[in-house]
């Protein structure tokens, strides 16, 4: 009679850490993610090793905007609810170590969004022939592999780093597609000295 009830314990014990464990990579992975800067192109704004919080759930009733910083899959897209399932899964499985496939992100800052007609000249930035006041920015932006002005259409996206001398960006790899787009970073959460929002 002892054991059944210490079985029957641990058994409820076990199904709360597992029940908790799944909520925990759900919230993770569906609303909110904790995710580490692993590149320089951001720098002045993020540096390597800095840990921030996105926020996913915003760009299903909006778009991004110019200023935005966000995060986005590389070579992926959710087209359809399929698509975003097998992303999920990959995800979780990858955060429980289940499986070695990585899902690659990339953090730029939109600056051109469906609209807006780009154009670099001078080491500068000119959105709708206007140049635009980039203070996050500590050198020129030049050209590299696409042809400007850029025209980016709906459903598109011109993003950019704002450390522009390593970044790989819309300059080299073209606009990104709205399907990439995985979220929104709202939060840096470390180093302590640096927590706030990130602008």
């Amino acid at each position: 009679m002892k054991k059944k009830i210490i079985l029957r314990e641990i058994a409820g014990w076990t199904a709360s850490i597992l029940f908790a464990v799944v909520i925990a990579v759900v919230v993770d992975t569906k609303v909110f993610a904790a995710v580490e800067v692993r590149q320089s192109s951001m720098e002045n704004t993020l540096y390597q090793g800095q840990k921030l919080i996105i926020e996913k759930v915003s760009y299903n009733f909006s778009s991004p905007k110019s200023g935005d910083i966000i995060i986005f899959l590389e070579d992926k897209y959710k087209k359809n609810y399929g698509d975003e399932l097998n992303i999920f899964k990959e995800d979780v499985e990858n955060q429980l170590n289940l499986s070695s496939s990585v899902n690659t992100r990339l953090v730029k800052r939109v600056i051109g969004v469906p609209g807006d007609k780009i154009d670099l000249k001078d080491g500068y930035v000119y959105v709708n022939g206007k140049k635009i006041n980039e203070s996050y920015v500590t050198s020129k932006t030049f050209k590299e592999d696409i042809s400007f002005p850029i025209k980016v259409p709906e459903g598109k996206l011109f993003v950019l780093g704002d450390n522009r001398q390593v970044s790989r960006d819309s300059r080299s790899f073209g606009l990104i597609d709205y399907k990439q787009v995985d979220g929104k970073v709202i939060l840096r959460i470390w180093p302590l000295d640096k927590l706030g929002k990130v602008k």
